[in-house]
């Protein structure tokens, strides 16, 4: 490796922050074995200040002190980001995108034929260290760069693998955008028990306790959530009187057609892209 730099980070926002911090609680790396950037100074100073890490304002100085390199920048930069260092990219790259929407086929035209492209669709989660990272691999890549790349997201979550591309838009309606769905469940369960009468600050800590509980409950080996739904719904209880309504204004077809619309715009947003 460069300058025993083991992993750079171009884009050190609150994704390449998380990517930091789950690296160094791993122990995957070192800190001064992390060199990260970012526009801002003050951001810098703060990453600096916060992990030891090394930074630098100067994206191309990423790819000349290390040889694994991931790229968290926003996806409408990625055109002026891979403008600027596709001239010091070297065979030697592995180059790991959490760009939404920005394909390996998009990622090729950018960086040229040198570099080892990986493409994954983390989500926010990882910002606590329980994240779920899918992660597409180019025919070319060696299977112990993928693995590499497992080893970087498990730092912040779990990992699984895709095979075809085009399940990365899937990917991205589904847990990618995921996080959503739940936050809007909790928000309308918080509404609704301060319509009922209880307190905000109450409503909302029951909410946030039940969602809690629900998530660890499924997470129990030999679990599954239609399971733990029949477990918990007597007939004629409340539980049952609950799920009456969900079935009667179509809940399950109403979240299929959230995650197909955030597919649907995924797969938009990659072909004006292109």
């Amino acid at each position: 490796m460069k300058d025993n730099y083991i992993i750079g980070i171009i884009g050190a926002g609150n994704m390449g922050e998380a990517l930091i911090k789950g690296l160094l609680r791993s122990q995957l790396v070192r800190s001064y074995e992390i060199i990260a950037s970012c526009r801002r100074k003050s951001r810098i100073n703060h990453l600096e200040k916060k992990y030891g890490i090394h930074t630098t304002l100067n994206n191309k100085e990423i790819l000349n002190a290390t040889d694994t390199v991931v790229i968290a920048v926003k996806p409408q930069n990625m055109d002026e980001l891979m403008d600027e260092i596709r001239p010091v990219v070297k065979n030697s790259h592995l180059i790991i995108s959490i760009a939404a929407g920005v394909d390996i086929k998009k990622l090729r035209n950018g960086l040229g034929p040198k570099p080892k492209l990986i493409r994954v669709m983390p989500n926010l989660a990882a910002l606590v260290d329980e994240g779920m990272s899918a992660i597409y691999c180019s025919q070319r890549t060696a299977e112990r760069y993928r693995r590499f790349a497992h080893q970087i997201f498990q730092a912040v979550g779990a990992t699984v693998d895709i095979r075809d591309e085009s399940l990365m838009d899937v990917v991205t309606g589904l847990s990618g955008t995921g996080p959503a769905y739940f936050f809007a469940l909790m928000e309308a369960m918080t509404k609704a028990g301060e319509k009922l009468g209880l307190p905000h600050r109450l409503s909302d800590q029951l909410t946030r306790q039940t969602a809690l509980g629900a998530a660890e409950l499924v997470n129990m080996p030999g679990t599954s959530p239609r399971e733990l739904r029949r477990q918990v719904t007597s007939k004629k209880g409340t539980t049952w009187a609950a799920m009456k309504i969900f079935s009667h204004y179509g809940f399950s077809n109403l979240i299929i057609d959230a995650v197909k619309a955030a597919t649907k715009r995924s797969k938009q947003l990659r072909e004006l892209r292109d």
